[in-house]
């Protein structure tokens, strides 16, 4: 048997047996729609351990109401990761480490809304440049996702709209009217 520059196997046992793939064939797609894949996972892994913060902190405050949304805010959250990753995974790549960003702590519920707002607002920003740049590329495929997390955390952005707007009008309801003397 001659040699062969390609050949399967190897004189140790275990190594060869399976064909090896280059990092960079493995790592395939293009590296700023990589880079905004490891991004937005980061992004909504945050957001997650953010809003499950801000349902502790409601509990605690006896809103319960509130605790409930967002302990449903975390969790699409956590699904929107898990199709981040698949995706991923589709492209022959696994995520790198991931950077959260800190929770932060609220002392009503007006300060939860509005800190949950802001991290809607970076996801949707995000979601845009992401579809605009995979839309100019011709990236059907993460175009696609990334215009489904745009669409979604617009919804997201719009209960947590209308969660801030009910408190507010509350809140006005409570207070008793300005008294006038005229």
């Amino acid at each position: 048997m001659a040699y062969q520059p390609n050949m399967q196997g190897n004189i140790i046992p275990g190594r060869g047996s399976h064909p090896q793939v280059q990092a960079s064939v493995q790592a395939s797609g293009d590296s700023r729609i990589l880079g905004y894949l490891g991004r937005a996972l980061s992004l909504e892994f945050s957001a997650g351990q953010h809003y499950l913060t801000q349902a502790s902190l409601s509990k605690n405050r006896n809103e319960l109401n509130y605790a409930e949304g967002f302990v449903v805010l975390a969790n699409e959250e956590f699904q929107h990761a898990n199709l981040l990753t698949d995706f991923m995974v589709t492209k022959g790549v696994v995520p790198a480490g991931s950077v959260l960003s800190s929770a932060t702590p609220s002392s009503s519920i007006y300060e939860a809304l509005r800190s949950c707002e802001a991290r809607e607002i970076d996801l949707i920003q995000l979601y845009s440049e992401a579809t605009q740049y995979c839309h100019n590329m011709g990236s059907i495929d993460g175009h696609s996702l990334f215009n489904r997390l745009f669409t979604e955390e617009q919804e997201q952005l719009a209960r947590i709209n209308s969660w801030l707007q009910d408190y507010q009008q509350s809140l006005q309801v409570q207070q008793p009217p300005a008294r006038n003397f005229v």
